[in-house]
């Protein structure tokens, strides 16, 4: 199911809009604006839900409701028609033709549910526009952009023979009422890395709130949270601008002119950090630990070990070597010591048993 989208039978405060697992699910009625080609008439056989859930089949109400719908959206869907979208379109070109015409991947709002295996794997793919995909009847997957103008262009795509990212577009809609201001933030600032390497920063200034950001030369990404005794990775995908933390909270970073500000889970900046009011900012320091040495790191005492050869590393163990991960996921703590998020892993003196420690290799007695 598409979280937070699924608003069939219920009521909420303002004008909302139909989810598409609604659709999916039940084919209720929509305010969004519907797929241009569907705007040329209405099937007075169709039941539509109402607001108490149940299914009406009185045509005249359907045909009314259609058309305040069609009514009401009538410059969105005008917009909608120079889209030049299709039905059955493979969502690739769909997606260069929408990009095209301005819009923008929209990296705001509900995070992606990286927990779904199909949703990950689109996301890795490149589709960092992917929302939610649902799990039943055709499976299809959403996909947001957004333009300048602060419109929402979602769209729906199934797929389109085994491969999940082989997709075809099913349906599609522009909403209204996105906040423009979080647009014009994001779009501004969409682009290449800022810097390649890692950086450091702390909104709050406090021990144990220390965050770093560090970015490969192939635009992976990595987010960090340096707790008192421990780190949590934030963000572990490619670069964006801003970048969606993947800890399930919605909330964001943004890059700007040199420094780095918390973003709210609605795209805005965050305020109150270092007292009331204040913009949640902070420079980005580059980190002063000194460089990964090529070499062969261990734990002590077990068969595990993390060999790292230039820009990369990898682990191994008995039953053989794992495969080449990029060295920007390692923090480097002093020389022949780097942490991996988990362990600690040193280079040891030749020919000495003992362990890896935090403060480095610490001697068997």
């Amino acid at each position: 199911m598409l979280k937070n989208r699924n608003l069939c039978g219920s009521m909420i405060a303002g004008a909302m809009f139909t989810s598409l697992v609604g659709a999916i699910a039940t084919g209720c009625t929509s305010s969004a604006t519907p797929n241009v080609q569907q705007g040329n008439g209405v099937n007075t056989n169709t039941p539509t839900q109402t607001v108490g859930g149940e299914l009406e089949n009185n045509s005249s109400t359907r045909v009314n409701q259609a058309q305040k719908v069609r009514s009401s959206t009538k410059n969105s869907a005008n917009r909608v028609a120079k889209l030049d979208l299709k039905e059955g379109m493979p969502y690739q070109k769909a997606r260069d033709l929408v990009i095209q015409q301005g819009w923008q991947p929209n990296l705001q709002g509900d995070a992606p549910n990286l927990q779904d295996t199909s949703v990950k794997e689109l996301f890795d793919f490149g589709y960092e526009e992917v929302k939610d995909c649902s799990g039943t009847g055709i499976g299809a997957c959403l996909f947001e952009f957004t333009n300048k103008a602060g419109e929402l262009l979602s769209i729906s795509a199934t797929i389109a023979d085994r491969s999940n990212i082989e997709r075809v577009v099913w349906r599609w809609w522009i909403e209204k009422g996105t906040n423009s201001n979080q647009q014009t933030l994001v779009s501004s600032e969409q682009g290449k890395p800022p810097f390649i390497g890692t950086r450091l920063f702390n909104f709050l200034g406090g021990n144990g709130t220390g965050q770093s950001i560090a970015i490969a030369s192939d635009g992976t990404t990595i987010v960090k949270l340096h707790g008192k005794f421990e780190s949590s990775v934030q963000y572990n995908g490619k670069f964006s601008n801003p970048i969606i933390l993947q800890d399930g909270s919605g909330l964001g970073l943004l890059l700007k002119d040199g420094k780095i500000y918390s973003l709210t889970s609605d795209g805005q900046i965050a305020k109150g950090c270092k007292g009331e009011g204040t913009v949640c900012e902070s420079s980005l320091l580059e980190a002063s630990s000194p460089p990964i040495a090529d070499g062969f790191y261990i734990l002590g005492g077990t068969d595990q070990g993390l060999e790292v050869k230039g820009e990369q590393y990898r682990y191994y163990d008995e039953e053989g070597k794992k495969e080449w991960r990029p060295i920007s996921e390692l923090n480097s703590i002093k020389e022949n010591l780097v942490f991996d998020g988990k362990n600690y892993w040193c280079i040891p003196p030749r020919r000495e048993i003992g362990v890896c420690s935090e403060n480095g290799w610490i001697p068997a007695k």
